[in-house]
């Protein structure tokens, strides 16, 4: 009986010495093999573990990291994505995955994507079911807003519309399911309806200064032309009278045009012989 008091009791005091000297090892060291090693500062693993001389620590290769201190022998394989990447992985953190526009996250660490099948104007609910190997699985439903509110595009929730009279403002635009309500002061809806006109009339004045300068430069080109010089004057047969002719150049045969009957000798000696005669 004795011996075995004794084997317990050496038993007992070897455990109370064991956990003495773990505790006696720094924060950032572990003990391995009755020796209080060094960690490995997170982008490491463990090469090699202390014996006499310091742990050996090696950086995590390429798609591989770890963001702690530690006493692994190899590091953490980094998330894979099946659409976009919120942050890349580096050796010392992993990657955070996200879903392109129109997609929702299927789980809680967005490792696959589903489609979004929410219209303008609905909102969506998220619904967490129970763990399944470390993962949250999500299910969606799709809930359109209330009468009195509308969906924000960019926030992507309901909001609740502005209410204008209570603010003792002018309701210019009620709303609807995808834009707010927009007020506006009563003065200023006098001062936008008073330039209004004073656009318009402006408007008007330019355009029928238009036509009148118009109207004139057709006015103008069409007095133009009437006192236009005629380039091709008609031929005026001279006066024979101013020019008389001897008998004897009249008598000669001359093929005088038919145009030129008017001027023809014959004329000319009649008035030869009543002058002869006077």
């Amino acid at each position: 009986m004795v011996p075995l008091k004794r084997s317990v009791a050496l038993s007992y005091m070897l455990s109370i010495w064991t956990l003495g000297f773990a505790k006696s090892c720094g924060k950032q060291q572990t003990l391995i093999n009755g020796l209080c090693c060094d960690q490995c500062p997170p982008g490491n693993y463990v090469k090699k573990f202390c014996t006499e001389n310091k742990t050996v620590c090696s950086p995590c290769p390429e798609d591989y990291f770890s963001d702690d201190f530690n006493s692994f022998d190899r590091c953490e394989e980094c998330q894979r994505c099946q659409q976009d990447y919120a942050e890349k992985c580096t050796s010392t953190t992993n990657a955070r995955c996200s879903c392109g526009k129109g997609f929702l996250c299927s789980n809680n660490k967005c490792l696959t994507c589903e489609k979004n099948k929410c219209i303008l104007g609905e909102t969506v609910k998220r619904t967490d079911n129970p763990a399944v190997g470390g993962l949250i699985k999500y299910s969606y439903m799709c809930i359109a807003c209330p009468a009195h509110e509308y969906f924000d595009v960019k926030e992507e929730t309901c909001k609740p519309r502005t209410r204008c009279s209570t603010s003792g403002l002018a309701e210019q635009f009620p709303g609807n399911k995808t834009h707010n309500s927009v007020c506006i002061v009563h003065g200023q809806m006098l001062s936008r309806s008073g330039d209004s006109t004073h656009i318009i009339l402006s408007i008007s004045f330019l355009l029928l200064s238009l036509c009148f300068i118009v109207f004139l430069s057709t006015v103008f080109v069409k007095n133009q032309r009437k006192h236009k010089p005629n380039n091709n004057p008609e031929s005026v047969c001279p006066n024979t009278a101013d020019f008389p002719l001897p008998k004897e150049e009249c008598g000669l045969q001359f093929s005088i045009p038919d145009d030129d009957k008017d001027c023809s000798c014959s004329d000319k000696l009649h008035q030869g012989e009543v002058t002869t005669l006077v």
